[in-house]
């Protein structure tokens, strides 16, 4: 298959394109990034169009994202452009070649004071990145043969000097700020997703599907667990919540078991941390 990557030089990007290249696809990684392989930016839909009918994708995975919520309240216009309009630019071209498309959402489009959210509760976005994200959800939601994950936080390892998202923030050995350590998370193993991304597409899915681990664990513990696989003295630092421009939610777990019914394999947490531990 041809797949084509857009926002391909972040933490998802990178794992995607070492798994889907290392099983003999033809990937391709497009940001707007100098080193990157492609580069494009999509927030122009004749740019992403032109770009499409070129290459003639059967998969398009959109992980382009201003994921930095303090960053979102501080330039919504910013936010608005890269979690909305690129996607919706994406979709339409992705229609005109009937390629099929792959989003990436998130929890956050929940207000966080329950948890275990299904794809069946209605989303109550609070925040600049909440609400452009749920947008997003909306226009995409309008073609139906579009996919949209739901991840809770992503975890995981690229190699030295790769993104690593919330692990490279350990590996860094630097201190590490935490809002709320009782915040109750499903972190999702990024090596999941791309055997249910290929799952998906030969089943010929659609739609809204949340992809979160099976772990519901406070955020302290989890992020203490990804430490102890390089330290034993914790470098991570707590501070009040309510001091955060953007407070912590209290309960963005996801309930998967929409995706359980198709029968994916995805690991725990302890599984997930062993294969981990091998790779460094």
């Amino acid at each position: 298959m041809k797949i084509l990557i857009f926002g391909g030089s972040g933490f998802l990007g990178t794992k995607l394109k070492n798994i889907f290249s290392d099983e003999g696809h033809e990937v391709l990684n497009i940001d707007h990034k100098k080193n990157s392989e492609y580069i494009l930016d999509a927030t122009k839909f004749k740019q992403v169009s032109d770009f499409l009918k070129s290459q003639k994708p059967d998969i398009i995975i959109d992980t382009i994202a201003l994921t930095n919520s303090v960053e979102c309240e501080q330039n919504p216009k910013l936010a608005k452009s890269l979690n909305f309009t690129t996607a919706k630019n994406l979709s339409l071209a992705a229609k005109k070649i009937n390629a099929k498309l792959f989003f990436i959402s998130s929890s956050y489009v929940f207000d966080g004071k329950r948890g275990n959210y299904s794809e069946e509760d209605l989303p109550s976005p609070e925040g600049v990145y909440a609400k452009t994200k749920s947008m997003a959800e909306k226009e995409l939601l309008k073609e139906k043969k579009n996919i949209i994950f739901r991840v809770d936080l992503l975890y995981g390892y690229n190699g030295k000097n790769a993104p690593n998202g919330i692990f490279g923030k350990i590996l860094c050995n630097k201190t590490f700020y935490v809002g709320n350590p009782n915040q109750i998370r499903s972190p999702l193993f990024i090596e999941d997703i791309p055997p249910i991304i290929e799952k998906l597409y030969f089943l010929n899915q659609e739609g809204l599907f949340n992809l979160s681990g099976s772990d519901k664990i406070k955020m302290i513990d989890f992020l203490l667990k990804l430490e102890n696989l390089i330290r034993k003295d914790s470098k991570i630092c707590l501070i009040k919540n309510e001091k955060l421009l953007v407070p912590e939610k209290e309960n963005s777990s996801l309930n998967s078991d929409k995706i359980h019914k198709l029968r994916v394999k995805m690991h725990n947490l302890e599984e997930s941390l062993k294969i981990i531990k091998k790779e460094l």
